[in-house]
């Protein structure tokens, strides 16, 4: 059967501007579907819209791509570059079509950062079959044509009557449809990162010579002597938890109708009302929570090569640890004491690709006993509630909501599993929350203890078609971007008047621009780094 298709392929042969033309048209018509839907969508939002204009969309993305496909012409770069091509483009177009995930310059630094229990996270039998279908079966359809190659002088001559021909077709239209593309491409710039697989490729480029390619940046001192402040008797440890993919909107505190916080209530922590994370994928936004560097100008390479809250801290004299249950620290900890959690099944809260936040509790409680430090900062790493697999970020005793969705499928679940699952990720992060807070009441008298708990980014379950997150903060809907933040304290710390606190916590706006400047201060640190219009507590200080 094999031998027939090869012999069938083999009997058929054409010429490579006739496959470059092929390709370009599977490319526009299957691959980009998600592009020239949401682009016809959003010119039919329009209060006059031009049918003609809308039409020459596909038109133009298919003479732009035949131009770009021409230059991958050449004899023996040809197949592989285009099964490459289309085997790749298949898997962004999974991503794009059914989760609406965008493959910018921060989406690429986060796949290039994702680990393998992540990335094996979306493996499905639906994502399987979708792959074979859309990257596979046209992949082999590559490998096995018959390409009719000329010389190389008419090869060259016949390439550039089809680029010709591209750009001719290409400024035709830009130049019926000047007005309307200038008007509608100025309001709707993002649609350009759906282009597949344009925008993926130039992200791509990007990343690697950022990454590979680019002069080594000198490390930046932020302070050279940084101090800890006076604290009298009293040793201070201090918890700080990154959430992962939290979103404010379905927490209790936030005016949420379930009850997804019912074991912290008991402990009655600070619930900041209104803040906003740096990113939209951990990548971003957890090197941007530890920098001096505010969002509007994070740039991941220099904060980087330059020195962090971490830094400071370990450098003023803190103890300072952190611990890992999620996929990294994504560089912030390289420089201090880390533990990350292994995996290994033998361990009852793993399953072998991942463990329950609770398994961060028994390293924390040890640390707690060995405090050899005046000031001791602990960072606590959770997975929180990292699709698409929510499923497998709590216990089956706690899973609170049913009926859950027990795939990571997650845009074939109801609404109702989906939301259910993900809001068990958020009862149980706080069941996790509540035992943090549980050690550190009980540390003795001696010991000003304080927890401060901060999501990543948040997260898209379906609403307007888009899942997970990652996506361009210039678009993000605020399920990505507004993120949950709580404090609390024992009661021996009497330096931040709570009632102040618990007031700007209900009215004001933050975002982790604050969080820098904020743990200096919680962390009592005294540095030239630190600035007091971004430093939350500041107004609440007793002294």
């Amino acid at each position: 059967m094999i031998t027939k298709i090869k012999n069938f392929f083999a009997a058929k042969s054409i010429t490579v501007n006739q496959l470059i033309l092929l390709i370009s048209f599977y490319f526009v018509v299957v691959l980009n579907e998600p592009f020239w839907a949401l682009a016809f969508e959003r010119i039919m939002q329009l209060e006059q819209h031009n049918i003609a204009f809308m039409i020459s969309v596909p038109f133009l993305l298919m003479s732009l791509l035949v131009i770009v496909f021409s230059l991958f012409s050449i004899k023996y770069l040809i197949k592989p570059a285009f099964i490459i091509l289309t085997i790749v483009s298949a898997l962004v177009f999974y991503a794009t079509s059914e989760y609406g995930v965008v493959f910018d310059y921060s989406m690429m630094v986060n796949v290039v950062e994702t680990d393998n229990a992540e990335a094996f996270a979306y493996l499905n039998i639906y994502a399987v079959i979708f792959f074979i279908v859309f990257g596979v079966l046209p992949a082999t359809l590559i490998a096995l044509v018959n390409i009719k190659f000329h010389s190389p002088l008419k090869e060259v001559l016949l390439r550039v009557k089809l680029i010709v021909a591209a750009l001719i077709v290409f400024l035709l239209i830009a130049f019926l449809f000047y007005s309307n593309y200038a008007a509608f491409g100025r309001n709707n710039k993002e649609l350009k990162r759906y282009i597949i697989p344009i925008q993926f490729i130039d992200s791509s480029y990007k990343v690697i010579r950022d990454k590979y390619f680019s002069e080594p940046l000198v490390f930046k001192i932020l302070d050279k002597a940084p101090t800890l402040k006076t604290q009298g008797n009293n040793a201070k440890v201090t918890v700080l938890v990154i959430g992962e993919t939290a979103r404010a909107m379905n927490f209790s505190y936030n005016g949420y109708e379930r009850e997804t916080n019912a074991y912290t209530k008991a402990f009655d922590p600070i619930y900041f009302q209104q803040v906003t994370s740096c990113g939209t994928a951990t990548a971003v936004s957890v090197p941007c929570l530890f920098s001096a560097q505010k969002r509007e100008n994070f740039d991941k390479k220099l904060a980087d090569h330059q020195q962090n809250f971490l830094d400071i801290a370990k450098l003023a004299g803190a103890d300072v640890l952190w611990i890992d249950n999620n996929s990294g620290c994504k560089g912030v900890c390289k420089r201090i004491e880390t533990i990350e959690i292994p995996t290994d099944k033998s361990h009852p809260l793993c399953d072998g690709d991942y463990c329950f936040d609770e398994v961060l509790i028994p390293e924390l409680n040890k640390k707690l006993n060995n405090l050899h430090a005046k000031n001791t900062l602990i960072v606590l790493h959770m997975i929180g509630s990292h699709g698409p697999t929510y499923y497998r970020r709590y216990p089956k005793k706690l899973a609170k909501f049913q009926p859950d969705c027990p795939r990571s499928d997650i845009q074939n679940c109801t609404q109702e599993q989906l939301i259910n699952t993900y809001d068990n990720t958020i009862a149980y992060t706080d069941y996790v929350l509540a035992k943090i807070i549980a050690l550190l009441k009980e540390q003795p008298q001696n010991i000003q203890a304080s927890m401060l708990y901060i999501s990543d980014h948040g997260e898209s379950l379906g609403e307007n078609g888009a899942y997970l997150h990652g996506f361009p903060y210039a678009f993000a809907p605020d399920e990505q971007i507004a993120v949950p933040m709580l404090y609390w304290a024992t009661a021996n710390d009497s330096s931040i008047d709570l009632q102040c606190l618990r007031e700007k916590a209900k009215k004001d706006v933050y975002s982790h621009d604050n969080i820098f400047s904020t743990l200096l201060d919680l962390t009592n640190i005294k540095t030239s780094a630190y600035q007091q219009d971004d430093d939350i507590l500041a107004s609440c200080r007793n002294n």
